[in-house]
């Protein structure tokens, strides 16, 4: 019967050709993770196809609040749309964005914008959006007291930032021309809505002229207005010959209308 002996020597050498094995197959296994690696590197990443970016979401936004601006009365109008989170991920949306709003934009300087997907992956997103603009608002001249009856010449405009507009601001003199003031104003005093009334251009109990028109010929008769109005108003005036009390429409200063 053979037997072998392994000696120390024996053993050093087996245990040396062990390792060079171990170590060719970790090189290889190395070798072929590496190239993996590599190889997944190079593939196209479907991730940012995937999402729908935040710059598309912001532009959509600030569109859609530009497109709520009276362009005719607002001047140097832009949107900005408040910066979204970054860790927001929303699907891809294989239909053009929509955006919405509730209401106009009249003279808020700031407006929620929704801005939403219809497609395979519906999703709705809110955005906050500033909007800076000029508007022309209605000042006053000169210091103006009560009662005084407002013309061209005492009116001027200036442009103030959305955001600074007083409440029932006005922006257009003629608007105001021939009103008269509820109470003082000072000097380069934005004049708003409710600090001027329309002026009654007929006063109770002043002599008018009537005018009326008669199987196409035109009246004039003498009357009393029993009533103050201002033009529009429909006020009850007597006729100073007849004695007849009518119904008439103001239309002018100390001038009435009636229909026969």
């Amino acid at each position: 019967m053979n037997v072998t002996v392994l000696t120390a020597k024996t053993c050093a050498t087996a245990k040396t050709a062990l390792c060079t094995i171990q170590n060719f197959y970790l090189a290889r296994l190395r070798l072929a993770g590496l190239c993996a690696a590599f190889f997944l590197c190079m593939l196209p990443t479907s991730h940012g196809a995937e999402v729908e970016t935040l710059e598309s979401i912001r532009l959509s936004a600030e569109a859609h609040a530009l497109a709520q601006i009276d362009h005719r009365r607002f001047e140097n109008a832009s949107a900005t749309a408040n910066p979204l989170d970054s860790r927001l991920q929303l699907k891809k949306c294989n239909t053009p964005l929509e955006t919405f709003s509730r209401g106009a934009m009249n003279t808020t300087s700031r407006l929620t914008v929704g801005v939403r997907c219809t497609g395979l992956n519906p999703w709705t997103l809110y955005v906050p959006v500033t909007i800076s603009a000029l508007v022309d608002v209605v000042f006053s001249r000169r210091t103006l007291t009560r009662g005084a009856l407002l013309t061209e010449a005492d009116l001027q405009i200036k442009q103030l930032a959305l955001n600074e507009l007083p409440i029932g601001y006005l922006s257009d003199p003629s608007q105001i021309a021939n009103f008269e003031l509820r109470r003082p104003i000072n000097a380069d005093t934005a004049i708003i809505l409710s600090a001027v009334k329309p002026r009654n251009i007929v006063q109770q109990g002043q002599e008018v002229i009537i005018k009326a028109e008669l199987a196409g010929l035109q009246v004039r008769m003498a009357g009393e207005a029993l009533k103050s109005g201002k033009s529009g108003d429909l006020i009850p005036v007597r006729n100073l010959r007849s004695g007849r009390t009518v119904e008439a429409t103001v239309i002018a200063e100390s001038t009435v209308s009636v229909n026969l």
